[in-house]
């Protein structure tokens, strides 16, 4: 049975390319959906709803046509949860008049030098920063910041591109290399705890679901390892960060739905790193569910569709994931994950490297080798059930 009832003409949800737990929320919510799959891209799953075959991910125009063709009665939004579908939602919605994001959050968010420049000092201490267009004014920027320092794509994700630059020698190696490829950022290096906050937005209101403590490689790539939560900061430090990821959200003008915030903890208080208008990648979204009961795509469609919220589930238990490296030496064998996922509290584990190949370096997110994701009741039994299973994964690899 659905969760919410809709009084009325049911409301319909337009999903882009959705993950088969959108539509598994979409259906809860009872509501009528249209799935709009791109050729060019992974099929979604397959339902008994209609669906449109548009290449959405490289101009909306069609879909914006195709839509209005079939002339949706009652209410009716577009909801994309990646990082290129929130932006091509919003789009799609305002052209429609359809309730939603404007399109304007996305886009600040998507491009860091643009959201460090909105939110300035309302959250905090701003960190020093620089947009560059080209390598002499990279090099300029990293010495007037000081070393060590960090530069990124201004519009990159997933760890891509990122580098740690500890001197001039490092910086004129980094633009020896011709990976300076658009604009970038350069930015002061912060020092402390690394964390990840996951909130939610219903009309302008800003809730934080869970602080998500990562892990990563560390210099020079600073690809993530692996996440847990929630974790529970002092009083002081959640209130401040809390105060942060609001100011933030408010600058780029977030309205509706899931957002992923990336902060750093410093001895001078929360400092920000980035922030997201979409759930965190990594299979947070599904850490939400399983560890605090916490659907945000439910809670999206519902906020914005006007139904009542869908309640989160009394789960007060702690979910992680945990990323493999396999032996970079050594082609990876031909290995059954069905003894991992039999193992206490192992909810998923994904080998990315096919069969017989090398495993190549850890350089951004698209890189890593596999995952183990697990639940348990405290964090110490978590621990132990993730160590588990990374053990037996890769010594069966």
């Amino acid at each position: 049975m659905p969760e919410s009832a809709p009084a009325g003409p049911v409301p319909t949800a337009v999903l882009l390319g959705p993950r088969d737990t959108v539509v598994a929320a979409a259906h809860r919510l009872g509501l009528d959906l249209v799935i709009v799959a791109d050729p060019t891209q992974p099929r979604p799953p397959a339902t008994d709803w209609p669906e449109i075959e548009t290449a959405w991910t490289k101009d909306s125009g069609e879909l914006v046509d195709r839509l209005r063709a079939l002339d949706i009665a009652g209410p009716a939004s577009c909801f994309g949860f990646g990082e290129l579908g929130t932006a091509v939602s919003a789009a799609v919605n305002r052209e429609l008049g359809w309730p939603g994001n404007p399109p304007e959050a996305p886009v600040a968010f998507k491009n860091k030098a643009a959201l460090r420049a909105l939110v300035a000092d309302r959250a905090g201490a701003p960190v020093a920063h620089r947009l560059c267009g080209s390598g002499p004014e990279v090099a300029a920027a990293a010495a007037e910041i000081g070393y060590p320092c960090v530069v990124k794509p201004v519009d990159g994700s997933g760890s891509a591109g990122v580098r740690y630059l500890a001197d001039p020698a490092q910086t004129e190696r980094f633009l020896a290399e011709g990976e300076l490829d658009g604009p970038h950022l350069v930015e002061e290096y912060l020092v402390g705890t690394e964390y990840s906050v996951e909130g939610m937005s219903v009309d302008g209101r800003h809730r934080v679901l869970a602080v998500t403590e990562k892990t990563t490689t560390g210099t020079p790539y600073f690809v993530e390892t692996g996440h847990t939560m929630p974790v529970r900061l002092p009083a002081r430090d959640a209130a401040a960060v809390t105060a942060l990821v609001t100011a933030t959200l408010d600058a780029a003008g977030h309205r509706y739905g899931p957002s992923h915030t990336e902060v750093m903890l410093t001895a001078d208080g929360p400092r920000l790193i980035e922030s997201h208008a979409r759930p965190g990648g990594d299979r947070i979204s599904d850490m939400l569910v399983l560890a605090l009961g916490e659907d945000v795509f439910g809670q999206t469609m519902a906020a914005v569709l006007g139904l009542p919220l869908p309640p989160a589930a009394d789960r007060p238990r702690v979910a992680g994931i945990r990323y493999v490296t396999f032996e970079d030496a050594v082609p990876v064998p031909a290995t059954s994950t069905a003894l991992v996922t039999s193992l206490p509290g192992v909810v998923e584990v994904h080998i990315g490297v096919p069969a017989g190949k090398v495993p190549g370096p850890i350089r951004k997110s698209g890189d890593r080798h596999g995952f183990v994701l697990a639940v348990a009741d405290d964090r110490d039994a978590l621990e132990a059930r993730l160590d588990s299973a990374v053990r037996t994964l890769t010594a069966r690899a």
